[in-house]
């Protein structure tokens, strides 16, 4: 809990600093998330499936002096984790939940009607909040209604940790690319791609690795600082 305060306190402290400046741009956003999981565990190279999710989030866009560079810090719930392919018989819904805090740095390319086009990237920081997996189990009885069918068997809160019997560390951190399109209304739609830098294994055996990815289709909307 001390750290989702603290993240907290960083993203009130940026958006303190941030509204003093003219022409700054307060914005709120959701979106679909699709993440998967990445590495080797037990010296395999993990496949796994990509899961849906969503995230909502706030925004902040200052100007950096007069170029066509701005600076948006944003404080986002976000989904992820990944359908674990345990055998042909059983999947794992792991369902992952962050405060994730963005810093991007964007470069705007404006035209005509007041239309923006951006790109950029910058730093990240989740801390991880309550979050649970799923078990789910191939039904094969031939009378059931669901024959054939993943049927859910089982359900359990994620550990994180750094302990061995720990499912994942948290916090975690890592970098954040996007691209998107704004009009002169103030809407904007964007996509977004966070690579994770942190091995989020508690106790990692070799080279064992997993690092979070998710990609993000959002929508936002944009009201002027006046």
């Amino acid at each position: 809990m001390k750290k989702l305060f603290f993240l907290l306190a960083l993203a009130t402290a940026s958006t303190s600093v941030q509204l003093f400046a003219q022409k700054s741009t307060v914005g709120v956003t959701g979106g679909i998330t699709m993440a998967n999981q990445y590495g080797t565990k037990g010296g395999s190279l993990m496949k796994d499936d990509q899961k849906t999710g969503f995230t909502l989030g706030l925004l902040l866009e200052t100007p950096i002096a007069k170029s066509n560079f701005s600076f948006q810090p944003g404080l986002f719930y976000a989904q992820k984790g990944r359908i674990q392919n345990v055998s042909f018989k059983e999947k794992n819904y792991w369902s992952l939940r962050y405060a994730e805090l963005q810093a991007n740095v964007l470069y705007n390319l404006k035209k005509d009607k007041g239309c923006v086009f951006y790109a950029g990237g910058g730093p990240t920081f989740s801390v991880d909040l309550p979050s649970f997996v799923e078990n789910s189990l191939l039904d094969t009885d031939p009378v059931s209604g669901t024959t054939n069918d993943f049927v859910k068997s089982g359900k359990r809160s994620v550990s994180f940790g750094t302990q061995a019997a720990s499912d994942f560390k948290g916090p975690d951190w890592g970098v954040n690319m996007m691209i998107g399109f704004r009009n002169k209304a103030g809407w904007s739609i964007g996509y977004n791609y966070t690579v994770g830098l942190r091995n989020i294994i508690p106790v990692a055996n070799g080279n064992d690795a997993i690092r979070n990815h998710f990609m993000g289709l959002r929508v936002s909307y944009w009201v002027k600082n006046k």
